[in-house]
């Protein structure tokens, strides 16, 4: 059976410390598989790491995992450390998922715009780096190993946010995972995506079956089919006011029958989990949702 996670909504302007608390308490003691939650850095969001780390302690049974970090514009010494920290912190319950991200200013502010275009390459790199420097084989000149060690042996799982032919190509080669990721919920898009990754997968000569997830945006309660548009827009007005718009009026994932029938048919294609993600930092949704994914 399909595994349901949630995302807490640490990407939603309005959250303080005493909604973030209500969140991460109730998803590790509700029916959900997973908690997560995403990176932004030109934004009013909180800092992902920050708010892993918070969840990491405040938690004791849910797994925990970055959806996404957006690794090519961090110091990839710096992003395996914080990785271990946090499965340590966790007691080993962490998964990293990666990817390249879309909004060049936020490269610029991190004074990275140089490796913009040539992200996927980097990240290929970085990848490599913190797989070593958790396994113990890095090495510095006159510098001592760099710790702490994770708890799960190797580190954690990696999972990419790769959805393109050719960063799937790459992605396969070192993640143990996808970590899709769907603003509409189109399902015929995210089973071209499932096959492919899988098909890619196979090619490359990977043993076993790699861990197939996809995020979707969600909202409930009386206003949800406006909720949902208005926070599409919003994330994606960076490709223009039209597009925005004709991606907000797709999205339909606004009510407990909708979302059952989404995570059916993405039980259907395949995927091992959903990862359900608000648009609202109000705790009445995390209730709604609790209900339904208890009711399933």
């Amino acid at each position: 059976m399909i595994k349901i996670g949630m995302s807490i909504p640490s990407t939603v302007a309005d959250v303080d410390i005493a909604t973030l608390r209500q969140w991460i308490a109730a998803i590790d003691q509700g029916p959900f598989s997973r908690l997560a939650t995403g990176e932004r850095i030109a934004s009013p969001f909180l800092d992902l790491q920050c708010v892993l780390s918070a969840a990491a302690v405040l938690t004791e049974r849910v797994p925990i995992q970055s959806l996404i970090a957006v690794t090519p514009y961090h110091e990839e010494v710096l992003v395996a450390k914080q990785a271990a920290t946090i499965d340590v912190l966790s007691s080993g319950r962490f998964t990293l998922g990666v990817g390249v991200g879309m909004r060049e200013y936020d490269y610029a502010l991190m004074n990275k715009q140089a490796h913009f275009k040539s992200r996927l390459a980097r990240l290929d790199k970085q990848i490599k780096t913190i797989k070593d420097i958790w396994s113990g084989n890095f090495e510095f000149p006159d510098a001592p190993k760099i710790g702490p060690a994770p708890i799960q042996a190797g580190g954690p799982k990696i999972f990419s946010s790769s959805l393109g032919p050719k960063s799937m190509a790459r992605a396969v080669q070192w993640a143990d995972g996808l970590a899709g990721f769907n603003l509409t919920g189109d399902m015929a898009e995210l089973k071209k995506i499932y096959q492919r990754f899988l098909s890619l997968w196979q090619d490359s000569g990977r043993e076993g079956k790699p861990w197939m997830q996809v995020a979707l945006w969600f909202s409930l309660g009386d206003q949800a089919e406006t909720q949902l548009k208005d926070f599409a827009m919003d994330y994606m007005k960076i490709f223009g006011d039209d597009y925005a718009k004709k991606t907000a009026n797709l999205c339909w994932l606004n009510s407990n029958e909708h979302i059952k029938q989404a995570i059916a048919q993405l039980e259907a294609i395949g995927y091992d989990e959903v990862i359900l993600t608000p648009t609202t930092g109000d705790i009445t949704e995390l209730d709604r949702a609790c209900e339904l994914v208890a009711s399933l």
